[in-house]
């Protein structure tokens, strides 16, 4: 009986309480400001940054971007004209190397276009060229404030090759006119993927079974190539600009051409609750993160997810429901948060950027250094600076995939932060 009341008031209390997460970047030094630090800010400050581009032609690049921006009625911003006055904007292209170069640059008008402020969303849409001299480069954003004189920067990787599908047709969802942001598509949302020149071209999307494993832990020397056990269940043709309904979750990924698979756009259908999990099953998954290896093995091999997560955190927390409910609110909420920021085509808890913001949180600091990622975390009375290092790598079914640089060393700082979950001491 006990076991039972638990389950239900602990799985029912995550349920009901879990709230959706809004932003999508992860805050930090090196590319939004200082999130401890932006909290007690007087002024505006940008919370999130979230950008996409689709190769408009020859010349041009269509870029579009919506940020999060805090503190605007605090200082009488109301519309895009006020927070144009108040926040000049401009952009660089540089090359993706570790001494980047100015390539191009140029002003963002937030004032004029099809520019916007929604409460406290901003949305931007720019052209910048297409260089031909470049396959690539980076495109980084530069907000100023110029009544503080404080500066929030974006870095983004642009392909003026147009190597990915999603590079040349946008996906637009539930018909809006702006491309999405995200890399899922909810069940039964209407998706219509479309280029920037209004013309019908021939695509194909694949259905693949999704079986894509959590990371590999911060200090595992393994190797593995997970993409081996993808396998193809479905091949949809269609056109550009053709309305799609997907009606089965799973991994998809758009291709422009069927006898060319080298480079796709890989994107999760998902259900109407994601990025919060709410079946059992999805709940016993990121668990693996702070598991020992028998817990994992009995949470593998159950019939009864329900029972085996009331198991779980009973002998946790050895009949403690209130320690046991704060692990379950802290943690699933993080693993929300991982999958609205990291999520390609695979569920962002599952990536090494994902598996890392779900034990350790948002870092302190990034420092991004063309195909390099650092997160830093600061030091404290338990542990010195924490450096995590991810390199872009792409593959076959994403630009965006990130790898974690792992040490054996990690292991002094990895084990007290998954204790720290198992007795419920991390805060949010």
């Amino acid at each position: 009986m006990m076991q039972k009341s638990v389950l239900h008031i602990l799985v029912l209390f995550f349920l009901a309480t879990s709230c959706k997460v809004q932003n999508k970047t992860v805050v930090g030094a090196g590319s939004t400001g200082d999130r401890k630090e932006n909290q007690k800010e007087e002024g505006p400050y940008f919370s999130s940054i979230k950008t996409e581009y689709i190769l408009k032609d020859s010349l041009e690049v269509v870029v579009f971007l919506e940020a999060k921006v805090e503190n605007l009625k605090r200082n009488d911003i109301n519309d895009i004209q006020d927070i144009a006055k108040r926040i000049k904007a401009s952009w660089i292209l540089q090359t993706p190397t570790g001494i980047k170069e100015k390539l191009e640059s140029g002003k963002v008008n937030m004032g004029e276009g099809k520019n916007s402020l929604s409460d406290n969303l901003l949305y931007l849409q720019f052209n910048i060229p297409r260089l031909r001299d470049h396959n690539e480069a980076v495109l980084a954003l530069e907000f100023i404030d110029l009544s503080a004189s404080r500066k929030f920067t974006n870095e983004t990787y642009i392909d003026f090759s147009g190597s990915r599908p999603n590079r040349r047709f946008g996906m637009y969802i539930s018909g809006s006119d702006k491309p999405s942001f995200e890399s899922f598509v909810r069940v039964g949302q209407k998706t219509v993927f479309k280029s920037m020149d209004g013309f019908s071209h021939n695509l194909v999307i694949k259905r693949y079974s999704s079986t894509s494993p959590a990371a590999l832990s911060p200090m595992s020397t393994s190797k593995r190539n997970e993409l081996v056990n993808y396998v193809e269940q479905e091949t949809i043709a269609i056109k550009s600009g053709q309305e799609l309904i997907f009606d089965k979750e799973g991994s998809y990924i758009l291709f422009d051409n069927e006898n060319n698979l080298e480079n796709g756009y890989g994107f999760l259908v998902v259900n109407e609750h994601y990025p919060r999990l709410t079946k059992a099953e999805g709940l016993t998954q990121p668990l693996v993160y702070m598991s020992t290896n028998d817990e994992i093995n009995k949470l593998q091999e159950t019939k009864d997810f329900k029972k085996a997560l009331d198991l779980y955190f009973l002998t946790m927390t050895s009949g403690n429901q209130a320690v046991a409910k704060r692990i379950i609110k802290t943690y699933f909420r993080r693993v929300e948060k991982s999958n609205e920021l990291f999520t390609t085509y695979k569920e962002g808890w599952k990536t090494d950027k994902g598996m890392i913001y779900l034990v350790l949180g948002p870092p302190s600091r990034i420092q991004r250094n063309g195909l390099r990622e650092v997160w830093l975390y600061s030091q404290s009375a338990n542990f010195s600076e924490i450096i995590f290092t991810f390199y872009r790598k792409p593959n076959q079914f994403s630009e965006d995939h990130y790898e974690l640089v792992r040490y054996p060393e990690y292991g002094a700082y990895w084990y007290p932060f998954v204790e720290a979950w198992r007795t419920g001491s991390v805060l949010e």
